[in-house]
């Protein structure tokens, strides 16, 4: 395969040669160590393939055995540039056009994040392109198993993620859920305590020493689950001190304020018709807009569409376009009516009732009442919860007796 590559880059011939003396000729060129192959016997002499600039080494043997010689075939670049010099310019640029495409694929030009919670995967993209891996970062620079370690440390609520890099695009994998730094580890201790202002409701111990008790009205950080464990002798004394890590789940009732509130006048956008679009076209951070089309009103709003350019859908380049939508409004004074401000409350307060209920909180009572007050239609009150009130809390190991007592 080389050897043919070879004969390409240098180009080759397919020559015929006839006279007086056909063999005395193949053997001088054979014993000066002139290459030829696929040689064949024609009537008068032989055929051969042979190399382009061969072709001057034979010139004194054929004159020296009264041969001649006749090019049948040209093959390989030479004679393709050549015969294409006209177009040569284009065939530069499709050399240089290659040789940018494999520059720019050494870097990372695209970051995806792919994970259930869009506003965390937005935040993590957000955090990877400002401090971990801007766009335009060398590719072999970027270490994914020490990214992978980076992003687990500090982002607590990621439980998985993995990272990708293919092409020009690194792409991270992630799932929400325990916290990365729940993983066993025998030597850590600590309790577990109240995360809010409660009232007791329920406490399952799976690990350590219940402290609260059914009914108990506890503050925020009381110990809740002791993670101290005493050993008792006969004579009901201590005996010895142990130190774990304290694991259970508590639940407690809770008392969370509630207000929101909606103006009764308020501004609505009534939009022009036709909105007005140009293109602006990008090569990394550099921009070039070629024509802004004039706004005569202050009141405008923009919707702006970035367009990648890519070869695969892996391979992203740093360049593109930008189409941007520029709309002008007017703003125009409207009044919402009683009936349809308390809707607007009512259907708000139901997102955060069903926001909660979809956390497994659970809404014992809803004092939430709507009334108008100075122009505005108030929603003030509370709401009574029962939810989980426990949260892990670390200790050295090396609590003295009585601390964790109530």
């Amino acid at each position: 395969m080389l050897l043919k590559l070879l004969r390409y880059c240098f180009g080759y011939v397919k020559v015929t040669v006839y006279g007086f003396a056909p063999e005395r000729f193949m053997n001088l060129i054979i014993k000066n160590d002139i290459i030829i192959w696929n040689v064949e016997t024609i009537e008068q002499g032989f055929s051969f393939y042979t190399g382009r600039r061969n072709l001057l080494d034979m010139k004194p043997y054929l004159k020296k055995t009264n041969m001649k010689i006749q090019i049948m075939e040209k093959h390989g670049l030479p004679y393709f540039l050549k015969s294409h010099r006209k177009r040569t310019p284009f065939l530069v640029g499709f050399i240089l056009f290659g040789v940018f495409l494999y520059i720019v694929s050494q870097f990372v030009w695209e970051i995806k994040v792919t994970g259930e919670d869009t506003l965390v995967a937005e935040n993590l993209l957000k955090q990877i392109e400002e401090k971990y891996i801007p766009l335009g970062t060398l590719k072999s620079n970027v270490d994914c198993a020490k990214l992978e370690e980076s992003l687990r440390r500090d982002f607590d609520e990621i439980s998985w993620i993995s990272c990708e890099l293919k092409g020009t695009v690194l792409t991270i994998h992630l799932e929400e859920g325990m916290l990365i730094g729940e993983k066993e580890d025998l030597k850590i201790t600590g309790d577990i305590v109240a995360s809010k202002d409660a009232t007791i409701t329920k406490i399952i111990t799976r690990q350590g020493t219940p402290v609260a008790k059914v009914r108990d009205k506890v503050k925020k950080g009381e110990i809740l689950i002791s993670g101290t464990i005493y050993i008792y002798d006969d004579n009901n004394e201590v005996m010895e001190t142990d130190y774990i890590k304290a694991d259970g789940d508590v639940y407690g009732t809770t008392r969370q304020s509630y207000e929101d509130y909606i103006d009764l006048k308020y501004y609505k956008k009534q939009y022009e018709e036709k909105g007005k679009t140009y293109i602006t076209f990008y090569f990394m951070n550099y921009c070039f807009t070629p024509f802004i089309p004039k706004v005569e009103s202050e009141n405008v709003d923009t919707c702006t569409q970035v367009h990648k350019a890519r070869i695969f859908s892996n391979f992203y380049l740093p360049f593109g376009y930008k189409t941007v939508r520029c709309t002008e409004y007017s703003l125009q004074q409207k009044q919402y009516s009683d009936k349809v401000a308390k809707k607007i409350l009512e259907e708000r307060l139901d997102k955060k009732i069903m926001y909660f209920e979809q956390k497994g909180v659970e809404i014992i009572e809803n004092n939430v009442t709507i009334e108008k007050v100075d122009g505005q239609m108030r929603a003030t009150g509370h709401l009574i919860l029962n939810e989980p009130v426990a949260m892990f809390k670390k200790t050295s190991g090396n609590i003295p007796m009585g601390e964790t007592d109530r």
